[in-house]
C-alpha cells in the first residue's frame, strides 16, 4: 500500500509538470496586448490552468472569464481549453461532479473539432478523475482511450506520461504483467526524450511491480538503478523513496543491509521535513530492530515516528504504529501496553473497514431498490397498456353498434352487455391492484428481513465477551503471548464474520476455514472440547457455494445448550457433503440432548438463540423462493438404553 501510494503521487506529479506559475506575469503581458477576444480567451484560460495549484481562486476566476468570453464569440476551441482547465481546477479541490460535468463538455468540444492531442488530454484528465472516485476500470478505459489519441497526434511526451499512468492503473487492478509492460515502454521514451527524472520514476515503478511478482532480486536491481539516477539530480524525495524501498525488499533476507538503507531514507526526509515519509520509515526502522532483537532502538524509533503520525492526517498508518508498539509490548512484558494497543488497533482497524462496509451495503441498497422500482413500473405500464388496449377497442364496438343499432330493445341490450363487460373490467383491475398491493407488501417483508439479518445475525454477544475475558485472563495469567495469538484468531474471525455479512454466498472452502477458526476459540473457553470440520473433496474441486453466516449459528447453539454443560468427554463433527443437487451440512454433538438442554435452558431465562430463529427464517425464505424440500433436519441420538447421547442437524443449502 505504502509504495503504491508513492506511485501515484509521482504519477500526478508527471501529469501536472506542464503547470508553470513562473509564466504567469508573461501570460498576463499577452492578455494586456491581445488585439481580438480569440487571443483574450486563450490567455485566460492558460493562466487558470497555470495558477490552479498555486493561487486557486485567481485560477477559478481566470477560467469563467475564459469560459465566458469564448461563449460569446463562439470559438470552440478556446470554449473546450476552458473548460477542460475548469475541470483539471475543480477535480484538485476535490468538487468531482463539477470536474466531471467540465470535461465532459470540453471532450464533446474536442471531438467535433477532431484534434487528438486535445482529446488526449481531456481524456488523461477524466482518468484521474475516475481514479479520485474509486472507479479503476473507468479511470483504465480513460487512459487507454487517450494513448490512442495522443500517438495519432504524435506527442510522444504526453505519451509516455499516459503509458505510466496506465501501468499505475494495471498495477491497481493486480495485472502485473500488463503493468509491467506499459512502465517499460514508458520509461524508454523518457530516456529518449532525456527527461532523467521521470525516466528515475519510472524505473522506482518497475521496481516495485517485480516486487509484487515475487522477483525481488529484479525489484533491489531496478530500486538501485533509480538510485543512481536521483543521486545525479540531487533530488533527495526519489534517493529517500528508492532507499525506503530497497530496505522493505532487503528487510527479510538481509537486515543489516536493510538498516543501512532505512537510515539513508531516514537521512534524506530528514533533509526535506517530511513529516509523512518520516513517520512510515520509522515505523521500518523500528519493526526490522524489533525482529533483530533491537528492543531499544526499536522503542526509539517507534515512539519517534507515532509523535509524528498525528501531524500526517494518516489513520491507516496510525492503525499500524497502534499493531507495532503492541508488537514492543509484547517483546518488552508488558501486557497493559499490549492490551491497549490490540485494543487501539482492533478499534481503527474496524472504522477503516466499517466505513467501506456501510458505503457498500448502502450502494446495494439503492441498488435493489432501483431494480425493485424499474419492475414495478414495467409491470403497471404493461397492465395499463393492455387495459388502455381494451378499453379503446370497447369504446370502437360501442360506436359500431350505436350507429348501426335500429331498434330500441336490441341497443338497450347491447348497452346492457357493455355495461357488464366494464364491471368485469373494473373488477379485474381492482384484484390487479390488489395484487401489486400484498406483492410490495411482501417484498417490503423480505426487506426487513434481510435487513434484520444484516444487522442482527452476527457472532453471539456471550461469545464476543467470553472471548475477550479469555483474553484478559491470560493476560492476567502472564501468558502475554497466548493471549496476543487468541486475540489474533479473535480478530481474524470478526474480519471474517464482517466479510461474509456483505457477501450473499461464500464458497465451501472460506465457510470451512470460517467454522474452524470458530470452534478452535471455544475450545480454548471449554476445556476438553475435541472438534473437527471436514468437506467432501468434490465440493472443493467444484468451487460449491453456500449462503454465507448459515452454519454457524447451529454450531454455536450445539456447543452453548449440547456441550457446555456436559461433563466428560465433548465433541462436535461438522461435514459438508453433495446430496444430489444440493449442499449438505451435518453438525453432530455428543452432548445432552435437546430434553436435558430445554430444561437447563428454562432455568438460563437470560438467553435466546437468537441467531438460530433468525438463520431458521432466512432458510425458510430460500426454501420458498427456490422451491424444494424442509432444509432443516434434528436429530435425537439415542444409545442401547433409550438415553440421549448426543443431536444431529442436517441443513441442506
Amino acid at each position: 500500500m505504502r509504495s503504491l501510494l508513492l506511485l501515484l503521487a509521482i504519477a500526478l506529479r508527471m501529469v501536472v509538470a506542464g503547470q508553470d506559475a513562473s509564466l504567469v506575469p508573461g501570460i498576463h503581458k499577452e492578455l494586456k496586448a491581445a488585439t481580438n477576444d480569440t487571443l483574450r480567451a486563450d490567455a485566460l484560460a492558460r493562466l487558470c490552468f497555470n495558477l490552479i495549484h498555486s493561487d486557486p481562486d485567481s485560477a477559478r476566476l481566470c477560467g469563467d472569464q475564459a469560459l465566458a468570453l469564448a461563449n460569446r464569440i463562439g470559438n470552440r476551441r478556446a470554449l473546450g481549453d476552458a473548460h477542460n482547465n475548469l475541470g483539471w481546477l475543480e477535480a484538485q479541490q476535490g468538487h468531482l461532479d463539477s470536474a466531471d460535468h467540465h470535461l465532459d463538455n470540453a471532450l464533446a468540444l474536442f471531438r467535433k473539432a477532431g484534434k487528438p492531442e486535445h482529446i488526449a488530454v481531456t481524456l488523461s484528465n477524466k482518468g484521474w478523475v475516475a481514479e479520485k472516485h474509486g472507479d479503476q476500470v473507468g479511470a483504465l478505459s480513460h487512459f487507454l482511450e487517450a494513448l490512442k489519441y495522443s500517438e495519432q497526434a504524435r506527442d510522444t511526451a504526453s505519451t509516455s506520461i499516459l503509458l505510466y499512468s496506465i501501468g499505475i492503473a494495471y498495477r491497481k487492478t493486480g495485472e502485473m504483467k500488463q503493468a509491467l509492460d506499459f512502465l517499460e515502454r514508458s520509461a524508454a521514451l523518457e530516456r529518449v526524450l532525456g527527461r532523467k527524472n521521470k525516466q528515475a520514476n519510472c524505473v522506482v515503478a518497475i521496481g516495485n511491480t517485480y516486487r509484487e511478482l515475487g522477483d525481488t532480486a529484479r525489484a533491489v536491481e531496478q530500486m538501485r538503478e533509480a538510485a543512481l539516477m536521483f543521486e545525479a539530480l540531487r533530488d533527495h524525495q526519489g534517493m529517500g523513496i528508492t532507499a525506503e524501498n530497497i530496505g522493505d525488499l532487503l528487510a527479510p533476507s538481509d537486515p543489516a543491509a536493510a538498516l543501512i538503507a532505512y537510515r539513508t531514507a531516514r537521512a534524506h526526509y530528514d533533509t526535506l521535513h517530511s513529516t509523512t515519509d518520516l513517520a512510515y520509515v520509522l515505523r521500518s526502522l523500528g519493526a526490522l530492530h524489533l525482529r533483530s532483537g533491537r528492543t531499544k532502538e526499536a522503542a526509539e524509533a517507534l515512539l519517534t515516528g507515532k509523535a509524528l503520525v498525528p501531524g500526517t492526517g494518516d489513520a491507516e498508518l496510525e492503525m499500524n504504529y497502534a499493531f507495532s508498539l503492541a508488537e514492543l509490548g509484547r517483546v518488552q512484558g508488558d501486557a497493559d501496553a499490549v492490551f491497549t494497543q490490540m485494543e487501539r488497533y482492533l478499534t481503527l482497524k474496524d472504522s477503516l473497514q466499517g466505513a467501506d462496509t456501510q458505503r457498500e451495503l448502502a450502494r446495494l441498497r439503492t441498488t435493489f431498490d432501483t431494480e425493485r422500482k424499474e419492475k414495478d413500473n414495467a409491470l403497471l405500464r404493461a397492465q395499463n397498456s393492455e387495459q388502455g388496449e381494451r378499453i379503446r377497442r370497447n369504446r370502437q364496438r360501442l360506436v359500431g353498434i350505436a350507429v348501426i343499432a335500429a331498434l330500441a330493445t336490441i341497443a338497450a341490450l347491447l348497452f346492457y352487455l357493455n355495461y357488464r363487460q366494464k364491471r368485469q373490467y373494473a373488477l379485474l383491475l381492482e384484484d390487479l391492484n390488489s395484487k401489486l398491493a400484498n406483492s410490495n407488501s411482501e417484498i417490503t417483508e423480505i426487506n426487513g428481513l434481510l435487513e434484520l439479518k444484516l444487522l442482527r445475525s452476527q457472532m453471539n454477544p456471550h461469545f464476543i465477551y467470553n472471548c475477550i475475558s479469555s483474553a484478559a485472563r491470560m493476560t492476567q495469567a502472564g501468558k502475554q503471548i497466548e493471549a496476543l495469538g487468541y486475540l489474533q484468531g479473535f480478530a481474524r474471525l470478526l474480519r471474517q464474520v464482517l466479510d461474509h455479512s456483505v457477501d450473499d454466498r461464500v464458497s465451501v472452502e472460506n465457510e470451512v476455514d470460517f467454522l474452524r477458526q470458530y470452534l478452535k476459540l471455544e475450545a480454548v473457553r471449554l476445556d476438553g472440547l475435541a472438534f473437527a470440520v471436514e468437506v467432501d473433496a468434490t465440493l472443493l474441486d467444484e468451487d460449491a457455494e453456500v449462503p454465507a453466516l448459515i452454519v454457524q449459528p447451529f454450531v454455536e447453539n450445539a456447543v452453548l445448550h449440547g456441550l457446555s454443560d456436559k461433563a466428560g468427554e465433548r465433541r462436535i463433527d461438522v461435514r459438508f457433503d453433495r446430496a444430489a443437487d444440493r449442499v449438505r451440512c451435518t453438525i453432530t454433538d455428543n452432548g445432552v440432548g435437546r430434553k436435558a438442554s430445554s430444561a437447563t435452558d428454562a432455568v438460563k431465562q437470560d438467553h435466546r438463540s437468537l441467531g438460530m430463529q433468525l438463520t431458521r427464517e432466512r432458510l425458510l425464505l430460500l426454501t420458498r423462493r427456490l422451491g424444494g424440500e424442509r432444509p432443516v433436519l434434528i436429530e435425537d441420538l439415542l444409545g442401547p438404553d433409550g438415553g440421549a447421547i448426543g443431536t444431529r442437524v442436517t441443513l441442506l443449502l
